[in-house]
């Protein structure tokens, strides 16, 4: 065999070097040490958020065991709804009797059926351990769709600390969907919790459907709308959202889109066909004239009760910073190469949250309509978290390895923290902020409770009206009438009719004793001062009944919006003789 010259055996040698180099280093990288900066980085992110998740549950469980349904306005046809179940009557009733919601009916039949599986079917505490429950199985959701979206963008890499990754993209994803500003909700007896899971599986069924797009799973898609809306009506907003996405993912394949565009109609059709069955016109009733109201006209005037395009941009600016995840969780994945592959996915975010910016026109403060839609966002950021997280080792080629090695892991914590501050789930000393450190149900708020309930002794149950809270109703299964929310939801939609009913019982004295909130207060429930008119209740009520007594308010500065909003003076009225 002929012999190599001493250069070439020289530059073999020194290529061989180089090779068993690389390799070296790639074998460290796909095998990273705990002790490296990486992973120390990454497992005190886990602990932060490990430690906001606890402080969470630890805040929010007080109020979320109160057995009283007053955190609230939804809660109280929440609990209307399960008291109608139970008694086997209609989720809508007539108009004129004013116990209805003007929300679709998946969360409160949810919520009942598990409770009752459990055996905590009169539990209002259970109600809301489920709410949470909820929003539980929306993470889980979310955390698979991480991994399904990082999975699909780089379908050759491997993660550094893959199952370490995973518990801090669930603990990191669970604090986006308990943000208070646009998660308000999520803990207490309102369609919000559902809405979130429902949102994530449809996000979810895109990504199945990128995976390997067939008519099945089209169909699976066009489900999603359906049940959405079942949920809440804004939720149909994603037929929009995935008739984009189709659009835009192949833009060729019109076949496809027709298909979606077919079911997804059809499925709707099903859905409001099917309570329209049920229910009739007090379903179209609720849920239409009641819900869509002066809703259905747009303006531009913040001043008037239908959707508003100025109140609907401040409360994009508002929530921009919840939002801005998305946008560079986006950035950062479509960048490397992805814009085939998952622009049209991204693109699709998008649309939901310009649904989302326009829904939330409604009324003021409406950020809670950004609930999934930051939820999704932060989904895309934590996959770029899950490409970008430093390593064990450092180029030896970089310029200072050593304190770019330092400088990566501290870089990508502050990255956290900051998302964290964003979010606004850190704890604060602010007494207006959710996240205030000392908020907790003040004890003076169960002696409030005990003043209501003590009201009903030695009265029959349906011969004592309470505006608000249904709870003393739910224990003697009594669905009762003229209640406060329902006539509320009505005035700004003009609707004054069903006004009347109650105004009949106030002058004839149907009721032996009635309850009211805020009767001296310009936010009385039955007589707002911001309607466009009078709806003659107070006058009634001065004229009809004597006030008595008054409940004191709870005391104490640890109830302030949102956490309790029903904890006002409560006026106790009787008949006047005659």
């Amino acid at each position: 065999m002929r012999s190599q010259s001493p250069s070439i055996a020289v530059a073999n040698s020194g290529q061989g070097a180089a090779s068993t180099k690389i390799a070296l280093l790639h074998s460290m990288q796909a095998d990273p040490s705990i002790w490296s900066p990486g992973y120390l980085s990454l497992i005190s992110c886990l602990s932060l958020s490990l430690c906001l998740v606890l402080y969470y549950l630890k805040s929010i469980m007080p109020f979320v065991v109160l057995p009283a349904d007053i955190l609230m306005w939804a809660e109280t046809n929440f609990i209307g709804d399960i008291i109608k179940l139970r008694s086997g009557l209609p989720i809508y009733t007539f108009p004129g009797d004013s116990n209805s919601s003007i929300y679709t009916p998946a969360a409160p039949i949810a919520t009942y059926v598990i409770a009752w599986l459990a055996g905590k079917s009169t539990s209002i505490a259970a109600y809301r351990i489920i709410q949470l429950g909820f929003v539980v199985c929306a993470t889980v959701i979310a955390t698979l769709c991480c991994r399904a979206l990082y999975r699909r963008a780089y379908p050759r890499d491997r993660t550094v600390f893959p199952k370490t990754m995973n518990v801090f993209t669930f603990l990191f994803l669970f604090l986006a969907a308990t943000a208070p500003r646009t998660s308000a909700f999520v803990h207490v007896l309102h369609a919000d919790a559902l809405a979130l899971l429902l949102s994530m599986l449809s996000f979810w069924t895109m990504l199945f459907y990128l995976e390997s797009p067939s008519s099945k799973r089209i169909v699976l898609m066009a489900v999603c709308p359906a049940l959405g809306y079942l949920t809440k009506q804004f939720l149909i907003s994603w037929a929009a959202v995935m008739f984009t996405f189709l659009l835009i993912h192949q833009p060729r394949e019109a076949k496809r889109v027709i298909v979606f565009s077919v079911a997804a109609a059809a499925f709707i059709s099903i859905a409001i066909g099917g309570c329209y069955l049920l229910w009739g016109n007090n379903f179209i009733f609720w849920t239409f004239e009641v819900m869509g109201g002066q809703r259905k006209a747009i303006g531009f005037s913040p001043a008037v009760y239908n959707i508003s395009l100025a109140r609907s941009l401040e409360h994009m600016v508002r929530a921009w910073l919840e939002i801005l995840p998305g946008i560079i969780g986006g950035w950062l994945i479509l960048r490397d190469r992805n814009i085939r592959n998952l622009g049209a996915l991204w693109f699709g975010w998008l649309m939901l949250i310009a649904t989302e910016v326009f829904s939330s026109g409604a009324g003021w403060g409406v950020l809670y309509h950004f609930g999934p839609g930051v939820l999704i966002g932060t989904v895309w950021l934590c996959a770029a978290f899950w490409r970008l997280w430093p390593s064990t080792v450092t180029s030896t080629e970089a310029e200072f390895p050593r304190l770019i090695g330092l400088a990566r892991p501290l870089a990508a914590a502050a990255a956290v923290f900051t998302v964290f501050a964003v979010l606004h789930v850190l704890p604060t000393s602010d007494r207006s902020e959710a996240r205030y450190w000392q908020r907790y149900p003040s004890a003076d708020v169960y002696r409030y409770i005990s003043d209501i309930e003590r009201e009903f002794d030695g009265f029959r149950i349906e011969r004592v009206l309470l505006d608000v809270g249904n709870w003393i109703y739910l224990r003697h299964s009594y669905l009762a009438k003229d209640r406060a929310v329902s006539l509320a939801d009505q005035a700004p939609s003009g609707i004054y009719r069903n006004f009347a009913p109650l105004l009949e019982h106030i002058r004839s004295r149907s009721y032996d004793k009635i309850l009211m909130r805020d009767l001296h207060s310009p936010f009385f429930l039955y007589d707002w001062d911001g309607w466009p008119k009078s709806s003659g209740v107070r006058k009634a009520l001065m004229e009809y009944y004597t006030e008595v007594r008054t409940i004191p308010a709870p005391n104490g500065d640890n109830l302030l919006p949102p956490i309790i909003m029903h904890t006002g003076p409560v006026s106790v009225l009787v008949p006047k003789p005659g």
